[in-house]
């Protein structure tokens, strides 16, 4: 009796079909080639967004209309029958965990309880707009800022260096840092592993959640200057089995590891070691 009185509460059914669209949609991932970055972001974001939804799953207001419910209703089934023709648009996968939330967010508590999903719809806009920051990246022309630093690195390190726009030229060999090396990946994680940080965990001044972000992407941009200065050397002494395993192999995640490391442990000094922080409540 307890487990049929469980199943008629609305949070099990609403925490049922995100965790049945999560499904959907990272297999749909999966299926696509070098797809490996976009999954591993999206499980990141599906189970940060899992996690907030969980813990205030208490006090969710469950009160939607019928229009609300109309609409949410027919946008998940638009989301049913596009995915049935197993879409490969990078693009349409993104956004499909926040117009997913918007849909169930409206059955479930309509127009006007949506806002107590205001974290999850960051989380999930993050990732639908990843075209759009990579593109404002783009921009700033990042390859030369990259190499400057690389070469920088190099100099104080010993080598002989010469930079020439986003060349580096040594004494035996050059390298070309062109837009897949400028670390435009890394910063992008990094700013995504900062926003899930200051939203599981708030901070209520709005100069430390400025630090926060600022030192995200600086340890982004210098690790991946310090791997382009690896692949430097590398190329100096014409190692190019191991230039490949650090440009493109498994060398190059060990770098993103490094920097989500090196982010832990900047947040665990300065903010989580003391004072404690107040948890996150509902809404």
């Amino acid at each position: 009796m307890d487990l049929l009185k469980r199943l008629q509460e609305p949070d099990l059914w609403l925490l049922g079909i995100a965790a049945a669209f999560a499904a959907l949609h990272l297999a749909l991932l999966n299926r696509l080639d070098e797809s490996e970055e976009i999954f591993a972001t999206s499980l990141l974001f599906w189970i940060a967004a899992g996690s907030l939804l969980w813990e205030k799953r208490h006090t969710l207001t469950f009160d939607s209309g019928f229009v609300p419910s109309l609409l949410g209703a027919s946008l998940l089934g638009l989301i049913l029958l596009r995915c049935a023709a197993l879409p490969d648009s990078t693009s349409m996968l993104r956004a499909l965990p926040f117009v997913s939330l918007l849909s169930i967010g409206l059955l479930a508590s309509g127009f006007a309880g949506l806002l107590q999903y205001w974290r999850e719809f960051i989380i999930f806009g993050l990732l639908a707009l990843h075209r759009v920051l990579e593109v404002f990246l783009q921009s700033i022309d990042l390859p030369l800022l990259t190499a400057k630093a690389a070469m920088f690195m190099l100099w104080y390190s010993g080598f002989q260096v010469q930079q020439d726009g986003v060349f580096l030229n040594l004494q035996t060999g050059r390298v070309e840092v062109y837009g897949a090396c400028s670390g435009i990946n890394t910063l992008l994680l990094m700013v995504n592993i900062a926003v899930l940080f200051l939203l599981m965990f708030p901070l209520y001044s709005d100069v430390k959640k400025l630090l926060c972000l600022v030192v995200a992407v600086l340890i982004g941009f210098w690790v991946n200057s310090a791997r382009v200065a690896l692949m430097a050397i590398l190329v100096a002494f014409s190692n190019k089995g191991a230039f490949e395993y650090w440009h493109s192999g498994n060398g190059s995640v060990i770098f993103s590891m490094i920097s989500v490391g090196l982010f832990g442990l900047f947040c665990w000094l300065a903010f989580l070691r003391t004072p404690p922080q107040t948890p996150v409540a509902g809404g």
